[in-house]
This record gives C-alpha cells, sequence and structure tokens, in this order.
C-alpha cells in the first residue's frame, strides 16, 4: 500500500519480471540485489526505526509496570492486609467507634448463625478465579512483552522480510541468480537503512533531499506517543486522544520539544496527493507489504491501552 515513485516502479519491475523475458524464468533474483530495490524503494519508511524503537521500549516499560510491584493483582492481593490494619485500629478504638455506629445506626440485631458450608464453597470459587484470571493477566503481558521486542526492529528488518517471505530471492552466496542485467554474481554492495543512505544506490534513483512529508508526520506522531506513555507510565494525567490529529505538515520531525511534545498539534493538509501505483506480483505474491502476522495486532493495542490508564492510576 505504499505510494511509489517511478523509478522504485520501474526497478521493481525490473527485479521480478525481466528474468522471464530473458527465459530465465526460474532464475530467482539476487539476494543483495533485491535488498538494494526494497530498500531504496522504502527509504523513507525506514527512517521511522528510531522513534519506532522507543515506542515499544515504552510499551514494555508500561508491561514491565503492570508485571511488576505495582500490578493490579499484587494491590488486590494485599487487600487482607489492609484488612488486618483496619480490624486492628478498631479494636483500639473500639468504645468510641462503637458508640458513633449505634447512635446512628442503632442497636445491630446479633445473629448466631455459623458460616454455612455454601458460603464456604463460594469463597473458595472466588479465590480459584482470582488465581486463574492473575495467570491470564501475567501470560497476557508476556506475550505482549515478548511482541513488543520482536516489533522494535521492524523497520530495519523490512526490506529482508520482504526479499526472503515476497520475492523469493537467491541466497546472497549464489552465483546463478538475476542480477539484474543477467544469470551471475551482484557485485554492489547493499545500501544502508533509511533516506541519507541512498544517495549512491545503483537500483533506485532516490532524492534524498525530497523527504516524505506523511512519514515525517508519522515520525512526530511515534515522538508524541511515546512521551504520553512516559507521562503516564510515572503517573502523569494524559490525554490519549486519536493521535491521527495530532500531525504537523511542517518541519522534518527530527526534534520534539518539551513544550510541544504530549499537546495536541495542529492539523494541516498534505500539499499534494502522492502518486499510487500498482505493485507486481510473481507466482501469486505481493511485494507490498509483509504478512500481518509481524504486526500488532488489535488485541495487543487494546492490552496495552488498557495498562497505560490502570498504570497511571495505580501509580497516584
Amino acid at each position: 500500500q505504499v505510494s511509489l515513485s517511478h523509478e522504485c516502479t520501474r526497478a521493481i519491475m525490473k527485479l521480478m519480471y525481466c528474468p522471464h523475458c530473458r527465459g530465465m524464468s526460474s532464475v530467482k533474483p539476487c539476494n543483495n540485489y533485491c535488498l538494494n530495490v526494497v530498500k531504496g524503494c522504502l527509504a523513507n519508511q525506514a527512517d521511522l526505526s528510531t522513534e519506532w524503537k522507543y515506542l515499544m521500549d515504552s510499551l514494555i516499560g508500561v508491561a514491565d509496570r503492570i508485571d511488576g510491584p505495582y500490578n493490579v493483582d499484587t494491590v488486590i492481593g494485599t487487600i487482607h492486609m489492609r484488612i488486618a490494619e483496619a480490624i486492628s485500629n478498631l479494636q483500639e478504638n473500639k468504645d468510641s467507634i462503637t458508640s458513633k455506629v449505634f447512635q446512628g445506626c442503632g442497636n445491630p440485631k446479633i445473629s448466631t448463625k455459623g458460616s454455612s458450608s455454601e458460603d464456604k464453597k463460594r469463597r473458595g470459587k472466588v479465590t480459584l478465579e482470582a488465581k486463574s484470571s492473575a495467570q491470564a493477566l501475567e501470560m497476557l503481558v508476556l506475550d505482549a512483552k515478548g511482541n513488543l521486542t520482536a516489533l522494535k526492529t521492524y523497520w530495519i528488518t523490512l526490506p529482508s522480510s520482504l526479499c526472503s517471505k515476497k520475492v523469493m530471492a537467491s541466497s546472497a552466496s549464489d552465483d546463478k541468480c538475476w542480477n539484474g542485467m543477467t544469470k551471475g554474481s551482484y557485485l554492489p554492495e547493499v545500501m544502508g537503512d533509511g533516506l541519507a543512505n541512498q544517495i549512491n544506490n545503483p537500483e533506485v534513483e532516490v532524492d534524498i533531499t525530497k523527504p516524505d512529508m506523511t512519514i515525517r508526520q508519522q515520525i512526530m506522531q511515534l515522538k508524541i506517543m511515546t512521551n504520553r506513555l512516559g507521562n503516564a507510565n510515572v503517573g502523569n494525567d494524559v490525554d490519549f486522544q486519536d493521535t491521527s490529529d495530532d500531525m504537523s505538515g511542517s518541519g522534518s520531525g527530527d526534534s520534539c520539544p518539551d513544550d510541544v511534545c504530549g499537546k495536541r498539534l495542529s492539523k494541516s493538509p498534505s500539499t499534494r496527493q502522492p502518486e499510487t501505483h500498482a505493485i507486481p506480483k510473481q507466482s501469486g505474491h505481493g511485494i507490498n507489504g509483509v504478512s500481518s502476522r509481524s504486526l500488532p495486532s488489535a488485541s495487543l493495542l487494546l492490552l496495552l491501552s488498557v495498562a497505560v490508564i490502570t498504570a497511571q492510576h495505580l501509580w497516584r
């Protein structure tokens, strides 16, 4: 679903379809050749990586709070100690408290009926349900932390993932792969990640002086969300409004002053609509994305949203 430039579209066509025109339909593209093409096409997206990693670290910090001494289960589990302290205080001030209660409520009727077996069973069932709920929460938090850790390097590993799962590129050491011209080794070096590193990309012509403004806005959104999570994690009030409204159409997104992050930013429309090109497919496999299993699930994000609010109120 990424909008592709004419240069990128041409490079992908050359990568995936030119071997067929040369009568080499069974020859796979060289891995390094594929990496250069995809890194050139997703140069702007790779710049999301730094702020994305900070966001994942912030979410893991929230998960640690839920799984640590301030988690809901621990707080609820100490209620019996609070009750014991209250009873002790009642015993120490028995006469004054009793007189105030009787004065306001009247004399109570004392019941000699003991606890029935049904009451005991009910209390035992509640205890088992509480333990089961605590274990379920612990497993959810553990699973969330594992997914978040794996997602830290998502944007940096995306080219490799696309080349291995979508393009089905050959191994790096294969000298019988499609190198863009013929069957043989691919000699050019693999470019680094991000827009600035594509200045000498041999496969895709990238203008490093014109960053994608939508990506810059998304970088700012990541900064804002990370700042909000940091505030929530220390117990500060945070308004978790829809971050789609927190976009600024100016600037490169390289800085986020303290007096800006966490506040609602003005929304400005994009200067122009980017061109959208259909992405070619090969053997039923497209190159326009990775498996949805690599992305955060809706249930994970919902759990973490609830976690943030819970951590905030528990701190207070």
